[in-house]
Formats: structure tokens, C-alpha cells, sequence
């Protein structure tokens, strides 16, 4: 297969690096898009904007049931890397490109002194399981990494109440709220005996499979 050519002058774009002096403002942004977008040439590199090239921003429910799928991955390796984990061996081990990293993770995946890295926080939508006071259970679009964690957090405990039958372990959720991707308000449940029916309607066993790292 033929590598696609860098430019008219250029064959590669190690060529283009090298052929002089890489400093002005110009040249500085063409090397951060092609550190993002190795693929694009130069022509496509000067007219390219991160956001036309970046997903992260889209709604949830404006996504494909592939670019959902995506997505869910893409926040492993957000929780990877901000676990401590290096980009490359995330990468790697979840069979992914950086392309695609960039394409999901969009300004939350950023390149500092020489590595990638992720920010502490995200404003990234998606779609999560969740127990709600007079509704049972149901799916809610998070709007951010905040609420994805608090959610993870609360279905973890739920498994640890069920499991001991212990009410308690739920104090810290009682009469907390949570405010989904479209602005509505929602109640955690901490009834006991509601999340035990909640739990026995389900069909799976593993319900409380959800987002507990």
C-alpha cells in the first residue's frame, strides 16, 4: 500500500520538519494538528479544526449505537490514564490508535512536555444506569465525569447495602439529587426495601455492573 503524500513538496512529514526552521506560529500549529491527526496532509492540516475532528462535544443521543460503544471505551481509557497509567500502554492494552483517542476525547486529551495526558475532569455526555426515587430503575445522560463518578459511586454502594442489608450505607445519598444532560432533577433512592425490589425485577444478575471503578 502507498503512503499517502505530505504535501507537493514534501513526501513525508519528517520531511517538511526537517527542511527548515519549524518556529513560527504557522508551522507550530501544523505540528500539534498532525501530533493529533497523523493521517491528514498538509493541505488538510491547515484547514483542519480540532472540533471538526473531535466527537467529545456531540450529545449522547445524537451519537450511532458504534460512536456509543466508542465512547463508552474512550472513558476507559480516561479512567486508565487518570489512574496513573501511560497513554501508549492504555492504548495498546484496549486494542485502540491514538486517532481514536483524539477523536472521542477531543481538548480532554492534551500533550504536555513530550506525553499525553488527560484532564482531571471531563464534560463528556453518556448514558448510566440509576435508581431513582419514583421512578425505579432507568437510564439517565450524565453531562460530565462529576456525575459519572457520583452515579458510580452510589451503584456501588447499593450492591454493598443489598448485600448486608444495611440502610446506612446509603446515608450519604439521602435526599441528594442529580441533574441529568437535559436539566432534569433526579433523586437517588436509598429506601432499602424499594432498591430490593428494584434488584429482584431485574433479569440479569449482574445489574450492578455499572461504572463501580
Amino acid at each position: 500500500m502507498t503512503r499517502r503524500r505530505f504535501s507537493e513538496n514534501f513526501r513525508t512529514y519528517g520531511k517538511w520538519l526537517k527542511a527548515q526552521p519549524r518556529n513560527t506560529r504557522y508551522a507550530k500549529r501544523i505540528v500539534r494538528m498532525h501530533e493529533r491527526f497523523p493521517n491528514l496532509a498538509l493541505k488538510e492540516l491547515r484547514n483542519a479544526r480540532l472540533k471538526d475532528q473531535d466527537i467529545s462535544t456531540r450529545s449522547w443521543n445524537s451519537l450511532s449505537p458504534q460512536e456509543k460503544r466508542d465512547r463508552q471505551l474512550s472513558f476507559q481509557i480516561l479512567r486508565e490514564i487518570r489512574s496513573g497509567n501511560h497513554f501508549s500502554s492504555v492504548t495498546k492494552k484496549l486494542g485502540v490508535k491514538k486517532d481514536f483517542a483524539v477523536k472521542h476525547l477531543g481538548k480532554y486529551l492534551y500533550k504536555s512536555r513530550g506525553k499525553w495526558k488527560v484532564t482531571a475532569s471531563d464534560k463528556i455526555e453518556a448514558e448510566m444506569i440509576f435508581y431513582a426515587k419514583g421512578e425505579g430503575h432507568r437510564t439517565i445522560v450524565t453531562a460530565s465525569s462529576k456525575n459519572r463518578s457520583l452515579i458510580g459511586e452510589y451503584i456501588g454502594l447499593v450492591g454493598k447495602a443489598l448485600k448486608r442489608n444495611d440502610p446506612s450505607v446509603l446515608d450519604k445519598f439521602r435526599n441528594r439529587t442529580i441533574i441529568d444532560a437535559e436539566g432534569k432533577v433526579h433523586h437517588f433512592e436509598t429506601d432499602i426495601d424499594k432498591l430490593y425490589e428494584i434488584a429482584e425485577a431485574q433479569e440479569e444478575p449482574e445489574f450492578l455492573e455499572i461504572y463501580k471503578n
